[in-house]
């Protein structure tokens, strides 16, 4: 199949948001976000900053028409902030002006008292607390309690895998156009047009054919844009209805990373029992899920997570709970694997554990704990098709882990400078997840 963007891409023709020619009569917004991560807003003065030439308005939650509210799954993400801040970076208030170094130099006029609450990054802190964006769920198969003491060897550990920021080439923004009959045309940045189409009808208490959402191509946000490009579409549209005028919202690359969320940092409890030759008859695991300040997508995330957690392999009693903790960071968000790959950075984590304490290589306890046809999943599906034995029948003939393994070793004991790793790991793929949904 032939990529049909290719030629745009290379040659600098593809059309993004910045090379969408310029109505006659735009202005330019620009948000102003929360300094700090946990407070109650005592006062904002935003005299200084509307007394400058070219301010054309400042918008707060005060402007809103309809809810001032975007959150998808759980509604509890404000579009501005009020009265309280959640994380350093949470959007209170857009300047629009005439042009962006305007709108810049407005927001450092904006004067904002806050006083301080505490502030929890930690997840686990966060579950200690009942700081939940959801309730905990659990995914059950046999009877792990039953078999710890049927099992040779036992080990307990954690494991951690944190965050990762999306950096997609273009910044989230927004270009919103007010058309006839109070209908409004949004030129998003998004990976979801239908999100932002609901969301902005909601804040702006419309009917949602009078929003129309325009987006070229869906690619290459990796998830940043699923739910996070959905407030800048919002209020580009605030803005254009109530001003009559074009919107142009187009963050900058610093702003992008300090306000949106980024890949769902875990920290992840384990135990894992395993037979004297080496099959494993029991997984315990714990994932604790740093959700950020609202919910976003979180709660798809952490499902996802639960279906992964056993990765390519078939463990006959397991127990696998995830909580999603509420943190004041900023909401984390979809990204490439959804929740999967912190779940199988779990199961992986706790089988190199076991290769290390047992003295034997990881690779022979992954393939002897491969799935086979029929195998039952911890959320109740049977395997099928299994073709995870034959790929790795095939890998082995191709390329011998096990001299791989010693050329990396001896590559590595002459040099010192210079490193190599082989890193050696199934996928259970996320076929079989849809198709049990």
């Amino acid at each position: 199949m032939k990529n049909i963007d290719s030629n745009g891409h290379v040659r600098g023709t593809s059309v993004y948001l910045d090379d969408i020619p310029v109505i006659q009569g735009t202005l330019f917004g620009l948000v102003f976000d929360a300094p700090m991560a946990h407070g109650s807003i005592e006062a904002v003065d935003y005299s200084k900053a509307e007394a400058l030439p070219g301010v054309v308005r400042i918008f707060t939650a005060n402007d809103i028409p309809g809810e001032n509210q975007i959150g998808g799954i759980v509604p509890d993400e404000p579009l501005f902030a009020e009265g309280d801040i959640h994380f350093q970076g949470q959007p209170i208030a857009l300047i629009v002006a005439e042009s962006e170094h305007i709108a810049a130099k407005a927001r450092k006029l904006i004067d904002i008292r806050i006083v301080e609450k505490p502030v929890i990054t930690d997840p686990r802190e966060a579950q200690a607390k009942g700081q939940l964006i959801i309730p905990p769920r659990t995914f059950r198969l046999g009877d792990p309690a039953a078999q710890w003491a049927k099992c040779a060897h036992v080990f307990e550990g954690r494991a951690d895998s944190n965050g990762q920021e999306h950096l997609y080439i273009e910044t989230q923004g927004a270009y919103a156009v007010p058309m006839e009959n109070g209908h409004i045309k949004i030129h998003s940045s998004t990976q979801g047009p239908t999100a932002v189409q609901r969301t902005a009808a909601r804040v702006l208490g419309v009917p949602m054919h009078k929003i129309e959402v325009d987006v070229t191509r869906l690619g290459g946000g990796f998830g940043g844009k699923e739910d996070q490009a959905t407030p800048w579409g919002v209020m580009a549209a605030l803005a254009a209805g109530q001003l009559k005028r074009p919107v142009k919202i187009a963050l900058h690359r610093l702003d992008d990373m300090r306000m949106t969320g980024k890949r769902h940092p875990y920290s992840s409890d384990y135990r894992i029992g395993l037979s004297t030759d080496g099959k494993i008859l029991a997984y315990e695991v714990t994932f604790y899920q740093n959700a950020g300040a609202a919910a976003d997508l979180s709660p798809a995330v952490m499902e996802r997570t639960l279906f992964h957690c056993t990765n390519a392999y078939f463990i006959p009693h397991v127990t696998a709970t995830a909580y999603s903790c509420r943190t004041n960071l900023p909401p984390n968000t979809a990204f490439r694997g959804f929740g999967g790959p912190q779940g199988m950075f779990a199961i992986e984590a706790a089988l190199a554990h076991a290769a290390r304490e047992m003295g034997i290589p990881k690779h022979l306890l992954q393939q002897k704990n491969l799935l086979t046809e029929g195998a039952e999943f911890p959320y109740g599906q049977i395997a099928e098709g299994v073709e995870i034995g034959k790929i790795w029948q095939t890998l082995e003939a191709k390329f011998s882990i096990e001299k791989t393994e010693k050329a990396v070793a001896a590559f590595n004991n002459a040099n010192a400078q210079v490193k190599k790793g082989l890193p050696c790991s199934p996928f259970a793929s996320a076929f079989h997840l849809q198709k049990h949904l």
